[in-house]
């Protein structure tokens, strides 16, 4: 591996954050909250400004970076972003412990929306306006932001930008990676900004639009309010929401291609088809079963229905925003939601999960698997996105899914350790994994992992930021010490 190469773009990236924890002491200053947050996110800001500094003191003769050294630099970089992004809630005592801050923090780059905090309300403006922040930064990657942001980037950033982004696939919009990763954050915060304006429009103050239309964008989740969206009491912003985040589970190429042909024509995506089909029937199915309790609360069918379609979304795009306590539907609904998180959001989108890429395939492969016991002798060629799979992208893709199943029991080993439940330990693994979130029981939509020891909050950070970057970064950091080969 290229050692020098990458601390010299960890370095770069750093500087980044820098500039990035000067927005909430921006915030800080502006509803004037004292001396302790002031220095709290200076000193986050100085330090990752002089890490970055040192690690890019010297520019390395051999600039390359190979497929290994982007795996490398991805890791490192979500992990020390998240411990230093950490720091000023530690310094300014609103989350004292280190593995609770730093659970705090990896949950929102990861877009999790996981908290260990009993009371978010608690919290300083600038504080819950880093958390929610966190969420917009890492939804579309953090190295994605940078390479948009940063001059002089060579055609070798193309393995850092593989190793970030989600799904089985990976394309360039433009001739260039610059280009590429500044085409899609164009149109990334410009529905971000209309999500606001949006909110806005629907009678939230300018500060819960931001928050809100952060954690949507990102399909993180977090609130500055306690109950979440349940807080507002509204439908219409339920909805708008609903809308919200369904938009940005989709793959974000979808959108370039539609600007470029200015909507005159729907680019052909047989993901994005599954996807809306997927929310559709489920979205049905909750509103139906759920319909009996809805009615004995006084509602009707459209609370049911909006209910089903509001949860089914956020859960879903893994955004894990929550109006109602979905733990007392039936057991039936709570099935379904956990099926959606698993399944997650289109490959290139901010959402989680297993993606619903890999899920299509996987299902007309099991289908062409069962044709081909019928007609041994028939060629049944797999096709997806109106094209024929190779075989070693459907390999990848099952070889996928085992490292998923395989983390998933380890990381349920660790967890069940503690004083939880199965659906407990299951719902808080499932929900890291797929960085959702809300899991079940205590960890459910109005608690919190606060619970955990030290052990299972460490080990479903490590499944967060696992989850986030597919599996691949993380391990390659893990065995980069025992690597003698240059990976090319």
């Amino acid at each position: 591996m290229n050692l020098k190469m990458i601390a010299y773009s960890l370095g770069k990236i750093l500087q980044i954050e820098a500039a990035l924890l000067a927005v909430p002491l921006c915030v800080g200053l502006i509803y004037h909250e004292g001396q302790t947050i002031y220095l709290a996110y200076l000193g986050a800001s100085c330090l990752a400004f002089l890490i970055g500094s040192l690690l890019k003191a010297r520019k390395p003769k051999d600039t390359n970076i190979y497929t290994k050294d982007g795996l490398v630099i991805v890791a490192l970089v979500w992990l020390v972003y998240s411990v230093i992004g950490c720091l000023p809630l530690i310094i300014t005592g609103e989350v004292p412990q280190f593995v609770d801050a730093f659970f705090e923090i990896i949950s929102g780059f990861t877009t999790t929306g996981a908290s260990i905090i009993p009371n978010v309300e608690a919290l300083s403006q600038a504080s819950l306006f880093w958390r929610s922040f966190t969420h917009l930064i890492g939804g579309m990657g953090v190295i994605l932001f940078a390479l948009a942001v940063m001059p002089g980037l060579g055609a070798e950033t193309i393995h850092i930008m593989k190793a970030e982004a989600t799904g089985p696939n990976f394309g360039k919009v433009s001739h260039t990676i610059q280009d590429t990763a500044r085409r899609l954050y164009l149109i990334y915060l410009s529905m971000t900004a209309i999500l606001t304006l949006v909110l806005l429009l629907c009678g939230m103050n300018l500060f819960d639009a931001m928050i809100h239309a952060f954690s949507a964008a990102g399909t993180g989740g977090f609130s500055n309010y306690k109950n979440s969206v349940g807080h507002f009491n509204s439908p219409l912003i339920e909805v708008v929401l609903g809308f919200g985040v369904l938009a940005f589970g989709v793959n974000f190429n979808v959108y370039h291609y539609l600007l470029l042909s200015k909507f005159r024509s729907r680019p052909k995506s047989e993901e994005v088809n599954w996807y809306l089909s997927i929310v559709g029937i489920a979205t049905l199915l909750i509103s139906l079963n759920i319909l009996p309790q809805v009615l004995a609360q006084g509602g009707n069918y459209w609370a049911s229905l909006r209910h089903s379609f509001f949860y089914t979304t956020s859960i879903m795009t893994t955004t894990g925003f929550v109006t109602v306590d979905y733990t007392l539907w039936p057991v039936f609904s709570r099935t379904m939601l956990l099926a959606v998180m698993c399944i997650g959001g289109c490959a290139g989108s901010t959402a989680g999960g297993l993606k619903v890429s890999r899920v299509a395939m996987m299902t007309k492969s099991a289908i062409l698997g069962i044709r081909g016991s019928q007609e041994p002798r028939r060629a049944l060629p797999l096709r997806f996105e109106y094209k024929a799979v190779r075989p070693e992208k459907l390999r990848k893709v099952f070889q996928f899914l085992v490292i998923y199943i395989l983390f998933f029991a380890l990381c349920m080993f660790v967890v069940s350790l503690d004083q939880v439940t199965f659906e407990e330990a299951f719902g808080s693994v499932a929900a890291s994994i797929n960085c959702i979130g809300p899991g079940m029981g205590r960890m459910g939509p109005f608690g919190n992992y606060a619970i955990l020891t030290p052990l299972s909050k460490y080990t479903l950070c490590f499944a967060m930021i696992a989850g986030r970057l597919e599996f691949y970064p993380l391990l390659m950091l893990l065995g980069a010490p025992f690597s003698k080969k240059r990976a090319v």
